[in-house]
């Protein structure tokens, strides 16, 4: 028997969950291995920072090739299809990196497992969001997989650090980059028997399949009045999309002139999710225990060990997070993270301009309270905030372009990074540049985040709908997010609209993107 209701729910966080741990464990394993002699042996035992930095930056750049895949093609396919492909290609990027004799062949691996890993970051938190049945479960529900990025991460670092005992093998570093193949086969096993999103489908004009799905995720009848009522905002959101009828252009990213501000709400949710990743995180994922060794002077072991560590706390404080997402809500959690995050890094900063053995300790220390700062708030509230705003004919557009800036910006810190800090002229001073970012973080949210918690996704239209659509009957019926039976006219006269355009399906979306 198909899963329903809130069972159906817990398996997509569940299955979603684990297409986040698979991120976190390849942005975690690399850390911990990078330094072994031999990993180093395997790709020829470069001795520029290029090379080596392109060995872990090359998968954040074949991430952004993955968003925008799904950018253009998103419609195609669907989010749980999607899923599953990006799963399959990680599985083979995986094989050829583990199997790796050459720098150029653990390249190649490392840049397909990134363009499955555009796919799953792109799709998974689109299709939670979707999924959710009370908007008050909504950011939990995307927020607790988020965090399952972060245990990820967090096994990753564990694992090198238990493999670093075995010396004179190169199971050090192939058993860790093979293990992510686990993680992708248990989440397709959990995605397997699950089904598309209701949402889709309404956007592509098939209504008798969402009619069928939405009745399995709320686990009743079509006719019972909370579905009903649920149909009913689906089709009045995609009927004010109609209405909102100008196709985007270019300078509405600049000054949006649209009655939905879909350009603006896509502009917020690039921009939110750019800042956040701008921040250092990325550096600290990938090169924890090279900073611990190398630029704190720590031990080998005692810099492996403290970088499982702190993978630890990023893991334990996101998952306390996703309490107080709902509690307090996106945009206080947001200011509240950057302005803490803002004091610990400008004290790490002055920590390395004055090296020393007790400054090296103040270092470690300040990084792991900047690390219990973001991991509850800025890692994973940005993905929550962007998947909420974007309206439903250009959710897979706007969320895909988001993510498509966390991977660009990513491989920009990560790549260039490693060099500046390792370049005489520059080391500890190009930490400023990530300062610069957590500076900039709560002014932005403060002044351009609207709060979300609390609304549906289709209620989200409201926020921001200009005057002009504020008096349609499909606005009303938003409005109204506490009726239990809509008016059985609005229901039938959007699903008459909706079967008029399941003809053209897709192809009207394209046009419209």
């Amino acid at each position: 028997m198909a899963l329903q209701g809130s069972k159906l729910y817990t398996r997509a966080i569940l299955a979603g969950s684990f297409g986040f741990v698979t991120f976190g464990w390849d942005a975690g394993v690399l850390g911990g291995i990078l330094l072994t002699p031999e990993f180093m042996s395997a790709i020829g035992n470069p001795t520029d920072t290029y090379r080596i930095s392109m060995v872990t930056s090359v998968f954040l750049l074949a991430s952004w090739l993955g968003c925008m895949i799904i950018t253009a093609f998103g419609m195609r396919l669907g989010r749980r299809t999607w899923i599953l492909i990006g799963n399959v290609i990680e599985i083979v990027g995986t094989i050829i990196s583990a199997t790796s004799y050459s720098y150029g062949q653990l390249v190649a691996g490392r840049l397909i497992i990134g363009i499955g890993n555009g796919f799953l970051t792109s799709m998974i938190p689109v299709y939670v969001a979707e999924m959710a049945t009370k908007k008050e479960l909504r950011g939990r529900g995307v927020n607790g997989m988020i965090a399952a990025a972060s245990v990820g991460v967090s096994l990753a670092y564990w694992v090198d650090f238990g493999m670093v005992f075995a010396h004179g093998t190169s199971a050090v570093w192939r058993f860790p980059v093979a293990f992510h193949s686990f993680w992708a086969l248990i989440t397709i096993a959990l995605f397997w028997g699950l089904p598309e999103t209701p949402r889709y489908f309404y956007a592509t004009g098939d209504v008798s399949r969402a009619d069928a799905i939405l009745s399995q995720v709320y686990g009743g009848s079509i006719d019972e009045p909370h579905v009903q009522h649920a149909k009913a905002e689906i089709l009045a959101s995609l009927e004010l999309e109609r209405q909102d009828s100008a196709a985007l252009k270019v300078t509405d990213f600049f000054w949006d002139t649209s009655s939905l501000q879909t350009a603006r709400r896509i502009r917020t949710g690039v921009l939110l999710v750019a800042i956040a990743y701008l921040m250092g995180i990325n550096v600290i994922f990938y090169y924890t225990t090279t900073i611990f060794q190398v630029y704190i002077g720590l031990s080998p072991l005692t810099a492996s060990g403290l970088a499982g560590a702190a993978n630890t706390v990023l893991a334990i404080t996101n998952l306390v997070g996703v309490y107080f997402l709902e509690k307090f809500g996106r945009r206080k959690w947001l200011i509240t993270g950057a302005i803490g995050q803002t004091i610990f890094m400008a004290v790490f900063f002055g920590m390395l301009a004055n090296p020393g053995q007790k400054t090296g300790a103040a270092a470690a220390a300040m990084l792991f309270l900047w690390i219990f700062f973001f991991a509850p708030t800025w890692g994973p509230v940005t993905y929550v905030y962007a998947s909420e705003i974007m309206p439903l004919r250009y959710r897979h557009i706007g969320f895909a372009l988001s993510v498509s800036s966390q991977w660009l910006m990513a491989f920009v810190t990560v790549f260039a990074g490693p060099i500046a800090l390792a370049d005489p002229n520059v080391g500890w001073k190009g930490w400023i540049w990530f300062l610069v970012f957590n500076v900039i973080a709560a002014p932005f949210v403060y002044f351009c985040c609207p709060e979300t918690r609390g609304h549906t996704l289709e209620e989200i239209d409201l926020i921001f709908m200009k005057d002009q659509l504020k008096d349609t009957q499909a606005a009303e019926t938003l409005r109204h997010g506490d009726v239990k039976q809509p008016e059985a006219s609005v229901i039938q006269e959007a699903a008459e609209s909706q079967s008029q355009e399941s003809s053209v399906g897709e192809k009207s979306v394209g046009e419209k993107a």
